[in-house]
C-alpha cells in the first residue's frame, strides 16, 4: 500500500527476504518478496542477495517503474569476517525525458562505524566511475552528523531528503534512511517527506527530485 500510494518511479528496498523460512513468520515461508512487490505495484523487481539465510536469501532490492538497461551488484568491504555482508545494487534506467541515470540501493553495516566508512568509500568510488547522474537510497545506519554521511557531502553528493527521524517506525528517534544525488549540481529536491510505516520497522523516505540537465557534461557532436 505504501509504495503503491506514493507511485514512485524508483524505490530502494532493504532487508528483503527471498524464499526464507523464518520460524516466527510461518505465513511468509517461501515468499519471493521483491517479485511479489513488483507484481502488486506494477514495477520491475530487481534483487541483490547479500547472504544466504533461513533456507533462502537476504538482501536488497529495487522496484523500477522505468525501463532498465543494466543491473549490477557490487559487494562492499567489511571490517570483520564474521560481519554480515553488505552490497550496493545499481540499476541503469531510462527516464521519461530521455535521460539515462543510475539508481543505487544499499544497506550499510549496523554495528561498526569503521565498516560504514569503508563501505561508503567504495560506494563513492564506484558511483563516481559510472559517468552518469546517480541517485543513492537506503538504510545507512548513520545519523546526519556522522562521518559516513559527511563523506558523501564532502565528495560532491547532495542530500535529497530531510533530517527528521525515520527509525524505529513506531516512535522514530533517529534519521538513518536517506536519498542522495551525484553530482550535487545535477539534482534538485522539489519535496520530501517521511511517510507512515505499514509493514516495516523503518518509515519510508519519499522524495521528488529533478535532474538538472543543464548541469550535465554536454556531449560533443
Amino acid at each position: 500500500g505504501t509504495i503503491r500510494d506514493a507511485r514512485p518511479d524508483l524505490a530502494a528496498l532493504q532487508e528483503v527476504d527471498c524464499k526464507t523460512a523464518r520460524p516466527n513468520a510461518m505465513h511468509q515461508h517461501g515468499k519471493d518478496f521483491v517479485s511479489e512487490l513488483g507484481y502488486r505495484t506494477g514495477m520491475f523487481p530487481l534483487y541483490g542477495k547479500t547472504i544466504p539465510h533461513a533456507g533462502g536469501w537476504y538482501g536488497i532490492g529495487i522496484l523500477s517503474g522505468l525501463p532498465y538497461t543494466e543491473v549490477r551488484k557490487t559487494m562492499l568491504p567489511r571490517r570483520n569476517e564474521d560481519d554480515e555482508r553488505r552490497a550496493m545494487l545499481a540499476a541503469t534506467v531510462e527516464t521519461a525525458q530521455g535521460d539515462t541515470v543510475v539508481f543505487i540501493s544499499t544497506h550499510l553495516d549496523h554495528r561498526s562505524a569503521q565498516s560504514r566508512i569503508e563501505q561508503i568509500g567504495t560506494l563513492v568510488r564506484e558511483a563516481g566511475a559510472l559517468g552518469r547522474p546517480v541517485l543513492l537510497g537506503g538504510d545507512f545506519n548513520a545519523k546526519p552528523g556522522e562521518r559516513t554521511i559527511r563523506i558523501l557531502l564532502e565528495n560532491g553528493w547532495r542530500m535529497l531528503c530531510g533530517t527528521e527521524p525515520t527509525f524505529p517506525a513506531g516512535r522514530p528517534s533517529a534519521r538513518i534512511d536517506y536519498l542522495f544525488g551525484y553530482p550535487a549540481e545535477a539534482w534538485e529536491l522539489e519535496s520530501t517527506e517521511v511517510g507512515e510505516a505499514e509493514t516495516s520497522d523503518h518509515r519510508p523516505v519519499i522524495s521528488v527530485v529533478r535532474l538538472v540537465r543543464s548541469a550535465l557534461p554536454q556531449e560533443r557532436p
